[in-house]
């Protein structure tokens, strides 16, 4: 997920008895054991180094989702599932599996195939390490933890009866550490589809699953995963990101007034960065799930020697964007206030097209489909509220294309991309058999209907 570091503290979802909830729209359904540990499955997932190449160093090993798609590729073959690829990057393609149900309509299942960076990290990020309740390592929590949750509890439905069950297509993402850019090639493919219902194909066993199918199954609603403690996200915010550089003139340290520093000029531009947020964003009105709109300064670089007057300055800019915000207008707006606020002097500024942009997740279209998901949740002692965070997912980009979505994972967000990133394995188990009564009893075709 894109978080925002220190910002948001997810609350941990507590225990409550079982005979306080009702069944409500989605059945629990009792199931056997799983056949394979989601443990052993997070541990192996973990085991295939899938850093966001945007993250890694050039040229280093552990950088591409590569390993975790042929991975996925042969797991499905193994289990007698159809499978596809979509070529997103050079690369880098998203996976999809179906498991078929007896019903028309087709559920989406999302988890993203990428990590971030590996820098740091206290802990072995590619030997997982199984201790007190908690599984360390790189992806443990964000989001490997879920993705092995999903694959657990797909592995007992492939076993169940199709009568009475929705379609599972099963999807695993590139690229949402940096740009959503999966994601969004992932909803391209429903986006200008017939709204109409289709049935799945035929179970055929494992083999291709072509795009014409996988766009043929437009979902009725997607449930993408995150670590939100089996809480389920409705609404977050979006984002863009963009660099900034002021160009100066180089000149000896010697004789600084000979050159013009854009070290300096930079200085300013950031000063003024931190103003439009406490000053401008900070007065508007915050939303009610995901608080206010903000912008802040994340990189800095400039200069070349020691000895040099710097002529050139890069940062990066990171603003979150309240839902109903776009990332153009947002872009826009900022970059016109700097052009007006920022006296340089002999230095330019020039402003960068945005890197990545996404809006944020809606809680109005996605309420109900969200409200089904607690309430199966809450069928194993867990209350599950529904709420929004700062941060930015997949959600967007597949609810831009007209489909319901909601965001539920084990583990918390406070421990993504932490050095000893870690889950816990009740969360893991918890969310193994939640993911299991979902795909069993989920009525998602009447969401089409209202």
């Amino acid at each position: 997920m894109q978080t925002v570091p220190g910002e948001f503290r997810a609350q941990t979802a507590t225990r409550c008895p079982l005979e306080s909830f009702a069944m409500a729209t989605l059945a629990a359904v009792e199931g056997g054991p799983v056949p394979r540990s989601v443990v052993d499955l997070l541990c192996d997932l973990i085991a295939q180094p899938s850093v966001n190449p945007r993250l890694a160093p050039t040229g280093a090993p552990e950088a591409g989702e590569q390993r975790v798609t042929e991975w996925l590729a042969r797991f499905a073959a193994e289990a007698g599932w159809r499978w596809g690829l979509q070529p997103v990057e050079p690369g880098r393609s998203n996976f999809f599996a179906l498991i078929p149900g007896g019903r028309g309509d087709t559920l989406l299942w999302e988890v993203h195939q990428d990590t971030v960076s590996v820098q740091g990290m206290t802990v072995h990020p590619f030997e997982a390490a199984v201790r007190d309740g908690r599984v360390y390592g790189r992806g443990a929590c964000d989001v490997k933890g879920s993705m092995a949750a999903m694959l657990a509890a797909l592995l007992r439905v492939h076993d169940q009866p199709m009568e009475g069950r929705p379609s599972i297509l099963f999807a695993c993402s590139i690229n949402e550490e940096c740009g959503f850019s999966g994601a969004r090639a992932m909803a391209e493919l429903w986006r200008d589809a017939d709204h109409e219902l289709r049935r799945a194909p035929p179970f055929m066993g494992g083999g291709e699953l072509s795009l014409e199918e996988i766009g043929a199954l437009r979902p009725a609603a997607a449930l993408v995963a995150e670590p939100t403690e089996l809480n389920v996200v409705v609404a977050h915010r979006g984002v863009a990101r963009w660099q900034c550089t002021v160009h100066g003139r180089a000149g000896h340290s010697s004789r600084p007034e000979e050159g013009a520093n854009a070290v300096y000029a930079m200085a300013r531009v950031v000063q003024l960065i931190e103003q439009y947020h406490r000053e401008t964003l900070a007065s508007r009105p915050a939303d009610p799930l995901c608080g206010s709109s903000t912008a802040c300064v994340t990189t800095f670089h400039g200069g070349t020697g020691p000895n040099t007057i710097p002529d050139l300055a890069v940062i990066d800019v990171d603003r979150r964007l309240c839902p109903d915000e776009t990332p153009e207008a947002a872009y826009r707006e900022l970059v016109t206030w700097l052009d007006e606020q920022a006296a340089l002097g002999e230095c330019r500024l020039e402003h960068h097209a945005p890197w990545m942009q996404s809006r944020g997740l809606h809680f109005a279209a996605n309420r109900e489909w969200a409200e089904q998901l607690a309430a199966v949740v809450r069928t194993v002692a867990v209350e599950s509220r529904l709420m929004g965070v700062p941060y930015g997912t997949n959600g967007a980009s597949i609810a831009a294309a007209g489909i319901p979505t909601a965001i539920l994972g084990p583990g918390s967000i406070a421990q993504a991309h932490t050095i000893d990133e870690w889950i816990a394995v009740d969360q893991l188990e918890l969310a193994t058999e939640i993911y299991y009564r979902i795909a069993c009893g989920a009525n998602v075709a009447q969401l089409n209907d209202n």
